[in-house]
């Protein structure tokens, strides 16, 4: 009796173990997509406004170009007229997907590239990741030319959740020090959130500079917001779908069984 319950539970584990392989390699293969990243700030009505659009390419799971920066401001001549811009987009339709739609269309009409697949990532989503993980060091120089100005900032410091939050907000600039800034309208430095933003979030997803503790806890702040719709996905394939509904213990395994096998 005690050999066939043994018997039993090793069938059982390497089912489990199997399933957790396939689907966690599902999720890594995903990653050989156009995917657009949109950053909110879900202060500013349901499910927030778009404070920074980021186009990531991925070849075998890791970036196969710097983040394409989109200007939240953009739109289609026929969306234009429908007074939508990318910015507003998810607010004024009458549903997140309707809205991501829109996004999407502006995206390849202003860019010319075919998008896979979009993820939705508010502001408070963003500084929890972060912060399971560590600050991200970050030093940029870049210009910006805005309202016909042309800024030359430096961005040289340590990037933790609440900056970051407070960034895509448009409260804080991290790192840079310029009194221009402060008579400039929120919208029209779009370009200075992307840089500081596209600057962390490519550290956050070189895995392999992370350790096994930083990866196992940004696995598990992503399902956790994940399941909570903080962090949205369209569209979802199989896999997406299996994580978003399956036990949360069994989701952060899969998760984090993936981003090992990335890093």
């Amino acid at each position: 009796m005690r050999k066939k319950l043994i018997v039993t539970l090793a069938i059982i584990f390497t089912l489990l173990f199997s399933f957790i392989y396939i689907t966690a390699s599902g999720i890594s293969q995903l990653s050989n997509e156009t995917i657009l990243f949109l950053f909110l700030d879900e202060t500013e009505g349901e499910p927030g406004t778009v404070e920074v659009a980021s186009l990531a390419l991925f070849e075998d799971a890791h970036l196969s170009q710097d983040l394409m920066e989109i200007n939240p401001l953009e739109s289609t001549d026929e969306l234009k007229r429908e007074g939508l811009s990318l910015s507003d987009c998810l607010i004024k339709s009458r549903t997140s997907e309707d809205g991501i739609t829109i996004a999407q269309t502006i995206v390849e009409s202003e860019t010319g590239i075919s998008i896979d697949r979009v993820a939705l990532i508010d502001s408070t989503s963003l500084r929890l990741i972060i912060d399971a993980v560590h600050p991200i060091p970050i030093d940029k120089t870049f210009q910006v030319t805005t309202l016909d100005k042309t800024l030359t900032l430096q961005a040289r410091t340590t990037v933790s959740g609440t900056a970051a939050e407070r960034c895509i907000r448009g409260t804080d600039y991290p790192g840079i020090q310029n009194d221009e800034l402060a008579k400039i309208p929120e919208d029209y430095l779009w370009e200075v959130k992307s840089k500081i933003i596209n600057a962390v979030v490519t550290k956050l997803l070189q895995f392999s500079e992370h350790t096994r503790e930083e990866r196992n806890r940004f696995s598990a702040v992503v399902v956790e917001e994940y399941k909570k719709d903080n962090i949205l996905v369209y569209e979802r394939n199989i896999v997406l779908t299996l994580v978003y509904y399956l036990p949360e213990s069994v989701s952060k395994q899969i998760v984090s069984f993936a981003v090992r096998r990335i890093a």
